[in-house]
């Protein structure tokens, strides 16, 4: 297939979650290890569009089953927008045209289809527990993408087939690294660079049920 080109992703819809993610100003922490009760809760993350619209059901939800509303409110803000951005960066993958998007949007373990090669989409930062560093993962993408299929929730969001890891690093200021997941220009060239000749690697582990599990993986790095 020939050097495609990526169609900005435009629409009223993905403008204003495009100018509500740039409303927010710090990502709070998790607060507490991310699971399945508190995602369950704050599950209306998918429909609503506004950041004051979240604040206002996260506060209305945390009152009503008696949680701390800061932590709460902290938690759902940032399911809200990994949730929203995630959604983008898919969104950019699926105008490529070499790309075709799942039709049911809810199916658990499939994103969209690389030249009919299914696969599940995952945005996560360079990881910190990671045993060596950004450049050695740059050299050699993948043991990263080993590392992370070994290393993953071993809850609902577990996942054993064909994964894209996308992967942010700010160098200069890690604090400040979740601001990546919203530079939409830059990730649509570094999505475009790699969708127009896409390197996959072969990963290789065990399934939390004892199965060796041999899936294809893509590596993006949004680094600055």
């Amino acid at each position: 297939m020939g050097r495609g080109r990526v169609i900005p992703v435009k629409g009223i819809m993905g403008d204003l979650i495009r100018r509500e993610l740039n409303k927010l100003d710090a990502l709070p922490p998790w607060g507490r290890r991310q699971g399945d009760e508190w995602d369950h809760l704050s599950d209306f993350i998918y429909r609503v569009k506004t950041l004051e619209g979240l604040r206002r059901q996260a506060r209305a939800r945390a009152h009503a089953e008696g949680l701390d509303v800061q932590s709460f409110l902290a938690y759902t803000v940032r399911r809200w927008y990994n949730h929203h951005t995630h959604q983008q960066v898919l969104d950019i993958i699926c105008a490529h045209p070499s790309v075709r998007r799942e039709s049911n949007a809810r199916h658990p373990t499939i994103d969209f289809y690389l030249r009919d090669l299914p696969f599940d989409l995952k945005l996560s930062r360079f990881p910190r527990a990671y045993p060596y560093d950004l450049d050695y993962a740059l050299a050699y993408p993948a043991d990263l993408a080993n590392w992370q299929y070994r290393n993953q929730s071993q809850q609902r969001r577990y996942h054993i087939g064909n994964r894209l890891f996308v992967v942010f690093h700010d160098r200069a200021n890690p604090a400040d690294t979740w601001r990546l997941r919203r530079d939409f220009p830059r990730l649509e060239s570094i999505i475009h660079n790699f969708l127009d000749a896409p390197h996959l690697v072969g990963a290789d582990f065990v399934d939390k049920g004892g199965e060796r599990r041999r899936p294809w993986a893509g590596v993006i790095f949004c680094v600055i």
